[in-house]
């Protein structure tokens, strides 16, 4: 039930993010020799909130010294605090020397920022809430500190009847588990550090859990069950202590040097702990290198970064991966991207060999009609041998201003290291109540990949473009599975998955009283005998919304429905080895159906806080087939709730 349940749960928000998996990945064209790159936020942060600047701050790290040494630029009322423009260069004496062709050198800036200290900014780039600040003339001269404060807390929980009101061992209907977290996120950079040439970058972030009681209440007593419980949130739904980030730069003309933990972006976004060179070979152009120490792929927190690692006997295979590549970064008016290759080294302690794959991502605009993207990762050597692991790619074409068509393709495998994902890992029980025959899901590691194709179109009808109508379709599919027992004899197999995937959305932009009024429509079908996750979706929705009379925020408010139905080929489970692909016959025949209602309210308390919340109430009703004869659990009633508050100084 728990998985229907899940499954129930999450419909609704497919609706919601069905329209925007057919629009690609988006990006703009960087100015051929400005300082500019897109900055790669942690998908946990928002970007609702818009971001406003320090009392104009604004300037030029290097600020000449004729500007520095005059009695007006130096005295403390007169312009202190006034943004420097980026134009604002003495004028050679008539008859020096130039020095243009130097000076005007500009290497690409990989840091992430997403301008320059000395770049000139618009009044809605001031409006940003994340948003790089720029020098004053008082901190041209020492160090820019720029950053957020951000608390997030979610909670989660739902109420049941009993499922039998003869026999309490059956439990209830919902989770007997609430799900809490709450986090503090600090992000600050400090920029030219004492007015030099280095720079730093400190991302953190703590998370606190809600451990339940490890006691399975019977109606003769009770047990402590023999694993701990974690509730859902995070890597392993325990507390979380994580550097995303600590890094020392620095700057010079042409090449720059980062050491500390950061992401190499331009390859693969690989996580390391170690160094970093990037060499301007020319202002379209940046030479990349890097080596280090690779943290467990997927961990959030200190505890989890380097733990133990282990071989195929599940015996401890050493702690360190190593991680090492090299590569170029592109930026051009119309294009910007990265191609390179990465090595992953395991301990020499263990049984894995070294992977070795390459990467390579990209965007082009042309004009403004088309985009077109890509981010890929081919493995060369390694556990999985030659093969395809990662791409993504699509193209946005864009006939008229009306309208806009996409098409994407997908696919995602399994990227961890063996020796790291064993470490999660049980050893194979064959006594007691399981067998030797017996698929044990938490002692056998497999790699399997899926594969998406999508294609949408959203069009502006009407004056002004005042309705918007979107679609899109996508097809889904992973292979077949083959599962060994720990005899090493019995197989059982899983087939493969198919479907399709249908979302319809219609927005009125100006409604009534000015409100944003739509409706959104999913439906998935499967394609053969197995549906894609063994499940069948239709999910609808109505929203509306609109920004406060305060001009400090805007709201939203949904009303939405989704039934969720397995699609059975029979209810009866055969004996392992009896029949290879028979498991596909008792994956389950249930139905259920969600009513949810909800909103979210996106608040900009001043220039320098901003808030926002959710809070959503679902209804859940379940029917499984129990021996032939359908099924019908008491009603599960959960309550959703997101709260989030950031200052940024």
């Amino acid at each position: 039930m728990s998985t229907l349940a899940a499954r129930l749960g999450m419909a609704l928000g497919l609706v919601a993010l069905g329209g925007l998996g057919g629009s690609g990945v988006g990006g703009t064209a960087h100015a051929k020799g400005k300082k500019v790159a897109a900055r790669s936020d942690d998908a946990e942060v928002t970007d609702d909130g818009a971001d406003a600047t320090d009392k104009a701050d604004g300037g030029d790290g290097s600020a000449s010294s004729d500007e520095a040494g005059s009695d007006e630029a130096g005295s403390d009322e007169a312009g202190s605090d006034e943004e420097l423009d980026v134009n604002d260069r003495p004028v050679p004496k008539q008859g020096a020397k130039s020095t243009q062709t130097e000076d005007a050198f500009q290497k690409q800036d990989l840091s992430g920022h997403a301008v320059s200290t000395a770049a000139a900014k618009n009044q809605f780039e001031k409006d940003r809430f994340f948003v790089d600040k720029v020098d004053t003339r008082k901190t041209a001269k020492t160090t820019l500190i720029q950053g957020s404060l951000a608390s997030s807390t979610f909670v989660y929980t739902e109420r049941g009847g009993a499922i039998s009101a003869t026999d309490p061992l059956l439990g209830t209907s919902s989770s007997r588990f609430n799900r809490l977290f709450t986090e503090l996120r600090l992000q600050t950079d400090f920029r030219h550090l004492g007015g030099g040439r280095w720079d730093a970058r400190v991302d953190a972030r703590v998370r606190a859990v809600n451990t339940p009681a490890n006691n399975v209440d019977l109606a003769a007593g009770s047990t402590t069950a023999t694993d701990a419980n974690h509730i859902q949130s995070g890597f392993n739904g325990t507390n979380e202590y994580d550097i995303r980030e600590l890094w020392l730069t620095r700057n010079g003309k042409r090449s720059d040097v980062v050491i500390g933990r950061q992401y190499v972006a331009d390859l693969g976004a690989v996580k390391i702990d170690g160094l970093r060179l990037d060499y301007a070979k020319s202002e379209e152009v940046t030479l990349v290198a890097f080596a280090g120490l690779y943290p467990l792929r997927g961990s959030r927190s200190l505890t989890t970064d380097y733990d133990t690692l282990k071989k195929a006997d599940l015996t401890a295979g050493g702690k360190f991966v190593s991680a090492g590549g090299f590569g170029a970064a592109y930026r051009t008016q119309n294009a910007h991207g990265g191609i390179g290759g990465v090595v992953l080294y395991p301990p020499p302690t263990s049984d894995e060999s070294p992977r070795v794959f390459a990467t390579s991502q990209g965007y082009y605009r042309s004009a403004a009609k088309f985009d077109l993207y890509h981010f890929g990762i081919v493995d060369l050597v390694g556990p999985a041998g030659f093969q395809l692991t990662n791409l993504s790619a699509g193209i946005n074409y864009r006939p008229s201003a009306r309208l806009r068509l996409n098409g994407a393709f997908n696919r995602v495998d399994t990227e961890t290291l063996n020796v790291q994902a064993r470490e999660f890992l049980e050893p194979a029980v064959t006594a007691g109540v399981k067998s030797g025959t017996q698929i044990q899901n938490d002692s056998l590691l497999l790699r399997i990949a899926s594969n998406q194709a999508r294609a949408g179109l959203s069009a502006g009808l009407g004056s002004l473009e005042r309705f918007e109508f979107s679609a899109s379709a996508a097809y889904r599919w992973r292979p077949s599975l083959l599962l060994t027992a720990p005899d090493t004899v019995t197989n059982v197999g899983l087939s493969a998955a198919k479907g399709v995937e249908v979302y319809v959305s219609f927005v009125d932009r100006r409604s009534i009283a000015d409100l944003r009024i739509g409706v959104d429509f999913l439906n998935t079908r499967a394609v053969g005998n197995v549906a894609y996750q063994r499940s069948e979706v239709s999910a609808g929705r109505v929203f509306l919304g609109r920004e406060l009379k305060s001009g400090h925020g805007e709201w939203d408010a949904e009303i939405g429905y989704a039934k969720v139905k397995d699609k059975p080929l029979g209810t009866t489970c055969p004996l392992n080895g009896t029949d290879l692909f028979g498991n596909d016959k008792c994956f389950g025949a249930s139905a259920g159906h969600t009513l949810s209602l909800g909103g979210n309210l996106y608040y900009r308390i001043n220039r320098d806080w901003f808030a926002l919340g959710s809070l959503f109430l679902n209804r859940i009703a379940l029917q499984r087939v129990v021996a032939a004869t359908i099924t019908t659990d008491p009603p599960v009633t959960g309550i959703t709730g997101f709260f989030r508050i950031a200052y940024r100084f």
